[in-house]
């Protein structure tokens, strides 16, 4: 059990649980390290540590899940609120245009009734 290779970034197991383990494979009784004090993998206090880090990392997962859904739907909304403005921009261009083409049609009027002789001229 010593003598597997240990991961990188792994430190080396302890004494203690390269025994409990050795005996546990070997043994279904684990009185033997409970007299003698060795906490065994099944019944280490880690274990409730250990499920509350689980439970905090799917808690944090979760919210991760719905901020990243909250993420979509803004751009969502982001897109759609883009499209709305190009088109509002268009129409404020063809309107713009319109008027100015308006605009000079009424002044042509204006000139050609104001002087009558002008009309030959534009």
């Amino acid at each position: 059990m010593r003598a597997e290779v240990v991961a990188d970034g792994q430190p080396p197991l302890p004494s203690d649980e390269v025994v409990s383990k050795v005996l546990l494979q070997n043994s279904s009784n684990n009185t033997f390290l409970k007299n003698a004090g060795i906490v065994t993998p099944s019944s280490k206090s880690q274990s409730a540590s250990e499920e509350a880090l689980h439970e905090e990392l799917a808690a944090e997962k979760q919210d991760l899940a719905a901020l990243h859904q909250e993420l979509e739907e803004l751009k969502k909304k982001s897109e759609a609120v883009d499209e709305t403005l190009a088109r509002t921009q268009r129409q404020y261009e063809e309107l713009k245009k319109q008027q100015g083409e308006e605009s000079n049609l009424i002044l042509t009027k204006l000139l050609t009734l104001n002087n009558p002789g002008v009309s030959s001229q534009l």
